[in-house]
């Protein structure tokens, strides 16, 4: 940083749209109480951490504030008449981020201790400064809900990626099959053509088609004794009647034994015969892959529609919310962490609670960040329960979260809400968790506490049943 020997002139104050308003006398007072300063390009004039002292306007250039923890706002871009840092009435004390220079800029830079006289000596600009900080709280209450609703999609991604993975993959293996067994019905029914099939067999070949549909539609499971013992029988009778042997097993699989068959065998050329078993065999086939993509096409649209619940898509904002199904679809969303860490989860809902007026989204930001906070205290530990418990209490809903983890150590306990306090390893947590639950519990006008100590932990959300009309 450099200093510039030219000072800042009245003129060219007054070119600019942020002093416009001001009296000469006002644009007189901030000449005298500015200084000007140089960056060059790549410089950092700010460090997070640093004291928040100056309050300064762009004269020229770009300068560009990254904040810390901010992975999905993006930078802060200042620009030519823009003002920035320590505006009138700002609480701001420390920085939480970074500034650099895009290109070389030039600064006007005043001492946070003159804004209280500035806002006497120049009016019109202290308001446009009063409605920069107003823009500039929105900008960040805009930025931090983008942030907790990536943080809590992110908390779920992988576990619901591998819920998809399964049945999209099952489909996919399904219908490939299913395509080569088409191909193969098509070839042995193109080589059956010409064969005159006898109303006698007809009627068999019908009846075994039946007894493939119900196995189908009521499978019965052999032990695999009884199995291998069927499915052994029915092949020594096909190897005995010159028939393939090839399709005892699927024919096994459906309940069809040797005595069924052995009707067709007067009736019918092996050759024939043959064929009209391996179009058996396929119709069973093909009625358990047309099952499976079925059920696994549901359980995909399942899965999008707890996503959809989860995130409130197609509702509005502020609406009847039901806490307990919120607490459930979250619940649902974590089910591969749960399952794969060996997880317990203990339901005690009351059943009949009211809807609350609330934003459901950001409730089940809520249960989101409790419940993984929950699920990491107990992945090392050979207890693995989480109790959820819901009830009345007066005129609040209670939520309890209770996990049989590590606990909270007594020396962060008071820290556990402060925004980028966390006691998770570097790179497994961000430390906004619970920064984040406070903040949506309070602007709900709800509370939340909790206990902890080695084996136990237990939040405890109370959110009223009616609240002002705007949240506070």
């Amino acid at each position: 940083m450099t200093e510039d020997c030219k000072t800042v002139t009245v003129e060219e104050l007054a070119g600019l749209d942020l002093f416009k308003e001001d009296s000469h006398e006002a644009l007189e007072w901030l000449a005298e109480h500015f200084e000007i300063r140089c960056y060059e390009e790549g410089e950092e004039f700010v460090k997070p951490g640093q004291e928040a002292r100056e309050f300064l306007v762009v004269l020229e250039g770009e300068l560009r504030f990254e904040r810390e923890g901010d992975l999905y706002g993006g930078p802060y871009v200042m620009l030519p008449g823009h003002a920035g840092g320590v505006l009138p009435f700002s609480r701001l004390t420390v920085y939480r981020g970074t500034g650099v220079a895009s290109t070389k800029s030039r600064a006007l830079v005043m001492d946070r201790s003159n804004l209280q006289e500035l806002v006497y000596r120049a009016p019109c600009l202290a308001e446009k400064l009063v409605n920069r900080m107003i823009d500039r709280v929105r900008d960040s209450e805009q930025r931090n809900e983008r942030a907790n609703k990536m943080l809590a999609l992110g908390k779920l991604s992988a576990g619901l990626a591998h819920e998809l993975n399964n049945p999209a993959s099952a489909v996919v293996r399904s219908s490939a099959r299913l395509r080569e067994l088409l191909v193969i019905r098509r070839e042995h029914a193109i080589a059956n053509r010409g064969e005159v099939i006898p109303p006698e067999a007809q009627k068999i070949i019908l009846q075994l088609n039946e007894t493939i549909a119900e196995a189908v539609r009521n499978p019965k499971r052999l032990d695999e004794l009884e199995r291998s013992d069927r499915e052994e029988e029915l092949t020594q009778w096909l190897k005995a009647h010159q028939l393939p042997m090839e399709v005892a097993a699927a024919l096994t699989e459906a309940g069809i034994q040797a005595a069924q068959i052995e009707p067709l065998a007067p009736l019918m050329t092996p050759e024939s015969a043959g064929h009209g078993l391996h179009i058996l065999a396929a119709d069973l086939e093909e009625a358990n892959l047309t099952r499976e993509i079925e059920e696994a096409s549901h359980r995909i649209a399942d899965l999008i529609q707890a996503v959809k619940s989860y995130s409130y898509m197609d509702h509005i904002a502020t609406e009847g919310v039901d806490v307990e199904a919120g607490i459930d679809v979250t619940l649902r969303m974590f089910q591969y962490k749960l399952k794969h860490g060996n997880m317990e989860v203990k339901r005690h809902f009351d059943g009949n609670l009211p809807k609350i007026r609330a934003n459901g989204g950001e409730l089940n930001q809520i249960w989101t960040n409790l419940i993984d906070n929950a699920i990491y205290a107990m992945w090392h530990t050979p207890e693995k329960t989480l109790e959820v418990r819901t009830c009345m209490e007066g005129a609040n809903i209670l939520v309890e979260i209770a996990d049989s983890g590590t606990g909270i150590p007594p020396e962060a306990q008071a820290r556990v809400f402060d925004a980028f306090y966390t006691t998770k390893p570097v790179g497994k947590g961000t430390g906004l968790g619970l920064d984040i639950v406070y903040r949506i519990v309070r602007n709900h006008h709800g509370a939340i506490s909790f206990k902890s100590e080695p084996g136990r932990t237990l939040f405890q959300v109370r959110l009223p049943i009616s609240r002002p009309e705007k949240p506070a």
